[in-house]
């Protein structure tokens, strides 16, 4: 999903004083509501606007399902038109999902069961599909791809109509879907929904004569619908063809060496706000829990989480705290800000984001509890987002294991106090992060040794370690998980000639490693 960026705040704030200066001159073209012609529903106009400022149930989420693309919640409590009447041009923005970049068709609500208005039905539009050149998700610039026509039906009745359009596939990051539609003064054609709006996601353009070739040359120059002093998204959908889904198909990783609890993979179900100077100055904070177990403690070395995200990531912060409940942010154990994070791709995406593990180094020892940690990326106030990914605990090391709801949300960006996350949806359970590091005191250290061997021309390195305390340890070689074994204090890994390899063992109960050995391979034909 897409929140404003700070330009756009900016330009926001502008042409919404320019809108209610410029009402008053004649001639110019307004925006009109059903509503406000024709009488207010009993506040629920003031509900709406609330939500400008206020909280939210989705503003967070960021999933499309079934390959269709849409912000709407399928009810228009409200309809737009020009007050004189003309061409409005209605589009929302779009990211593009891999999988479904082929659009093949355009969905598109009339009205409102609000007002119902007979004289709607019959009028022709024409449905359009703009491409966004530079990615940046606002439509100044948006290059028309396709058109198609249609005529309304079913006005007042929130009933998509759908337009065929010849098959349109994507080659941007962005794009936008929407309409233009000749009306009359009185008539409010564009269907509105304005329950829990998801902000800087849908714009107008228009005037006597629309311009869809380019959106900046008309009467109304394109804007956010917000610059007009309206809170809501259009009804306009488009669905994508091939079968796309927007679900992926979790990669499962190995646990790192170290890693002493590991909430679990990206489930592809959603992600929640987890970012700070994102779209606007300010931050959104995901806390997860997790149980130090050992008696000793453990000795953190870093700690992690993965977030699917648009923004330019130019940093991380943290905070490992005690005692969170609902609205309480309990007791602050460590934190701490860092313009050098490590910011890896993991291979999974969702919902048109790149999912990244955003790890920070710290040096911190907890002793055995309970705890809740975040890790929030930062970004360079882009205009990009950033989401905690989801987790049903796939590949989970440690407890809890992504299974049992104890997640909070602090935000400034978003008005929330130490929030229970399932207050935003049934799908917000636990979210993918997790601590590394040494089990303290208990376990002693382990010592590895290594000595390359041959086997009927095959080359091996013989790998040995004490103590040996059964159970399973995870072959690490050159940083990476290659085997997992009895923890018995012997195995072999094969080798190729002419390479140098460095070995560790780390058991997987506890995370204890050992040092590491770099053994040298000589080439083919070379004694050992």
């Amino acid at each position: 999903m897409k929140t404003p960026t700070l330009q756009k705040v900016i330009l926001t704030a502008v042409a919404l004083v320019a809108s209610l200066a410029l009402s008053a001159q004649a001639g110019r073209p307004t925006l009109s509501t059903a509503t406000k012609t024709n009488g207010s529903r009993g506040g629920q106009r003031a509900a709406s606007a609330s939500q400008s400022t206020g909280h939210s149930n989705s503003w967070h989420k960021i999933l499309f399902p079934n390959s269709t693309y849409m912000i709407d919640d399928g009810s228009a409590e409200d309809a737009i038109g020009l007050t004189s009447g003309g061409d409005i041009i209605s589009l929302n923005e779009f990211a593009v999902i891999p999988g479904s970049e082929t659009i093949t068709t355009v969905s598109i609500a009339w009205g409102t069961p609000a007002f119902p208005d007979p004289s709607l039905n019959g009028l022709p539009y024409t449905v359009c599909i703009w491409s966004d050149p530079n990615g940046n998700g606002e439509p100044s610039d948006a290059v028309l791809l396709n058109t198609a026509s249609g005529v309304v039906s079913q006005q007042g009745t929130d009933t998509f109509i759908t337009t065929d359009i010849a098959d349109t596939t994507i080659s941007t990051k962005n794009f936008f879907v929407g309409f233009l539609i000749t009306h009359n003064a009185g008539q409010f054609p564009a269907a509105f929904d304005e329950s829990n709006p998801i902000f800087n996601r849908s714009y107008v353009a228009g005037g006597a004569s629309g311009n869809i070739n380019n959106l900046t040359q008309n009467d109304i120059p394109v804007a956010p619908i917000e610059g007009f002093g309206l809170f809501g998204n259009w009804m306009v959908r488009a669905d994508a063809g091939g079968g796309g889904t927007p679900t992926p198909t979790p990669t499962p990783t190995p646990p790192p060496p170290g890693q002493l609890w590991y909430n679990g993979d990206f489930d592809g179900v959603d992600g929640l706000t987890n970012e700070q100077d994102t779209f606007a100055s300010g931050y959104s904070h995901i806390y997860d829990d997790f149980n130090v177990g050992d008696s000793g403690g453990w000795d953190v070395n870093a700690v992690f989480s993965d977030n699917l995200a648009s923004t330019n990531i130019i940093g991380a912060s943290y905070e490992i705290r005690q005692g969170v409940s609902a609205g309480n942010g309990g007791t602050l154990i460590a934190s701490g800000t860092t313009m050098t994070p490590d910011v890896t791709p993991t291979g999974r995406s969702g919902f048109g984001f790149t999912e990244f593990q955003v790890s920070i180094a710290v040096d911190v020892h907890l002793d055995a509890g309970t705890y809740w940690l975040n890790v929030t990326p930062i970004g360079p106030l882009d205009g990009g987002r950033s989401f905690d990914s989801t987790t049903s605990g796939a590949n989970c090391v440690g407890t809890p294991c992504g299974n049992n709801d104890d997640a909070f949300l602090d935000s400034t960006l978003f008005g929330a106090v130490f929030e229970p996350v399932a207050d935003f949806g049934s799908q917000f359970h636990d979210f993918s992060m997790g601590v590394n590091g040494q089990v303290s005191g208990g376990g002693g250290e382990i010592t590895l040794s290594a000595k390359l061997r041959r086997n009927q021309g095959k080359r091996l390195v013989a790998l040995s370690w004490s103590p040996a305390n059964g159970g399973s340890i995870n072959i690490v070689e050159d940083g990476a998980v290659v085997h997992t074994t009895a923890d018995d204090g012997r195995a072999q890994v094969p080798v190729g000639a002419r390479e140098s390899h460095t070995f560790q063992v780390c058991e997987t109960d506890t995370g204890t490693c050992s040092n590491t050995v770099t053994v040298q391979v000589p080439g083919a034909g070379a004694g050992n």
